[in-house]
């Protein structure tokens, strides 16, 4: 039995869980998806190779709690740096200058990654639903906006979102990228 190092069972099992996610990302960034073990991330969370098996079934669940975890921190980030913009066209500017700065510092290379993984469809489709996380904030954006279908907005901003994100992927400057994305939005379907 692994002694317990948490107050309770529940925060051992959640610390350990955190601890495997942070160094299954680790390796997967500094190393790449082929490296992502369980030996590879269970060394790195400096814990036995068996224990990998006590908080994940397969490689593919720690994959997809690393998606969801760099998700759910991009989304948090997002959403603290909307809470001191002014609503509006303000807001969708910052929305899209943080999305484009976040992608530059690295922060987009994890989804990179996992597009090389060769998930099985239900965990694709699972990811795929999780990613509209990522878009919560930009609806409340949207919403303060004159917009005739917010659906449509949402769809060709997403578009618009992808091709800059690609562009600062591969080495465009994510100033300039951040200022065209935005002005084809507004001079396009936002008013």
């Amino acid at each position: 039995m692994p002694r317990i190092v948490e107050p309770t069972l529940a925060e051992h099992r959640a610390s350990r869980v955190a601890a495997l996610i942070a160094a299954g990302e680790s390796v997967l960034r500094r190393k790449g998806l082929a490296a992502v073990t369980p030996r590879s991330v269970c060394e790195q969370a400096g814990l036995a190779r068996t224990s990998f098996y006590d908080y994940f079934n397969t490689k593919d669940d720690l994959l997809i709690a690393i998606a969801i975890d760099a998700m759910e921190r991009w989304a948090a980030d997002i959403e603290q740096l909307l809470a001191h913009v002014e609503p509006g066209l303000p807001a969708l500017k910052a929305y899209i200058d943080a999305t484009m700065q976040m992608t530059a510092e690295g922060r987009h290379d994890i989804a990179s990654a996992l597009r090389e993984a060769n998930l099985k469809p239900s965990k694709m489709d699972d990811l795929m639903t999780l990613h509209g996380v990522l878009f919560r904030p930009l609806m409340h954006v949207l919403a303060g906006l004159e917009i005739n279908s917010l659906e449509r907005a949402l769809a060709m901003l997403e578009g618009l979102l992808n091709a800059g994100v690609g562009l600062v992927t591969r080495g465009s400057d994510p100033g300039e990228i951040s200022a065209e994305v935005y002005r084809a939005a507004t001079r396009g379907f936002i008013q």
